[in-house]
């Protein structure tokens, strides 16, 4: 390689850290521990982007934005969708899922996410819990986190109302319906769903998480 080859590989590196910095910015993913596993995808992906516009002496600094932006924009639809609708972001990113519930562990949970019991105690020991009977309720959650509520502490907060819409599946789990959240909303003044953009349910009380939003 001359000189000229070294240069152009040095402005197509420039170029694609540039546009990582700017592809992370637009979709609002700028630390790991944001990120989902579709992010995870996305992120590997635009790696082997930058690595061929990099190698290939073929593929032009052109190219490479032509590319960068068909998958900003297929990123930027799926985040879109996450937000406002409940079945994409399901299937986009996945619920999640209760491991154990009242002290009883759920064998069909842990197979469907191919989880044994020795690797669910390891999960337990990394928050600090050392034994299995003392767990009241594990929750896998979609971004590989457990969460664990222990025999004899309040069980966790729900979120069943976000972005101005009803998360029905939580309402499910919690044995709830719509019609018992809008009935339990009106008496707090709240008589449609348009401007709440977090209600959550905790100890048998719904709480309006308020927003800058509204006044």
């Amino acid at each position: 390689m001359n000189y000229y080859d070294f240069l152009v590989i040095a402005l197509k590196l420039l170029v694609v850290f540039i546009c990582i910095i700017l592809f992370l910015k637009i979709t609002g993913k700028t630390s790991l521990s944001q990120m989902s596993s579709i992010d995870f995808i996305g992120n590997m992906i635009l790696g082997g982007i930058a690595g061929g516009i990099i190698y290939n002496p073929k593929l032009t600094v052109y190219d490479f934005l032509i590319v960068l932006l068909m998958w900003t924009a297929i990123m930027y639809t799926s985040n879109y969708l996450k937000k406002n609708s409940q079945n994409a972001k399901a299937f986009i990113v996945g619920n999640p899922i209760v491991l154990m519930d009242k002290g009883k562990i759920k064998l069909d949970a842990f197979t469907s996410v191919n989880l044994d019991i020795s690797s669910f105690a390891v999960l337990l020991r990394m928050k600090n819990v050392f034994n299995i009977n003392s767990v009241e309720k594990a929750i896998l959650e979609p971004n590989g986190q457990l969460t664990v509520v222990k025999k004899g502490d309040k069980d966790i907060s729900a979120i069943v109302l976000e972005n101005e819409k009803p998360r029905n599946d939580v309402l499910e789990d919690l044995g709830k319906s719509e019609a018992w959240l809008k009935s339990r909303l009106s008496r707090q003044g709240y008589k449609s769903y348009q401007g709440l953009y977090c209600v959550e349910y905790y100890n048998r009380r719904l709480y309006v998480i308020p927003s800058d939003s509204v006044d």
